[in-house]
């Protein structure tokens, strides 16, 4: 179950490099789009959730919504964090 977990959660994280870049490099558009899309994939999580019916179908969609809120809110933190810094 957990190697499920951890193949799931890294491919709904796997944005290439984009987790992995400098906060000082990104823009404040950049960061929006981010954030949108994170919130995107999070509110399709959630519809996915609310229709998985067969057991191993809601684990994996329990799974995909926590992955995919983890994100929306990684993101959410590094614009708060951008906005925060004097320029």
């Amino acid at each position: 179950m957990s190697e499920r977990f951890w193949e799931a959660a890294g491919r709904l994280l796997d944005d290439g490099d984009e987790i992995l870049s400098d906060p000082q490099e990104e823009t404040r558009e950049d960061l929006a789009l981010k954030v949108n899309a994170a919130k995107q994939e999070w509110l399709d999580a959630l519809s996915y959730f609310n229709q998985a019916v067969e057991p191993e179908l809601v684990d994996h969609a329990i799974i995909s919504l926590e992955a995919a809120e983890r994100k929306y809110m990684y993101w959410l933190k590094q614009m708060k964090n951008f906005q925060e810094q004097p320029e």
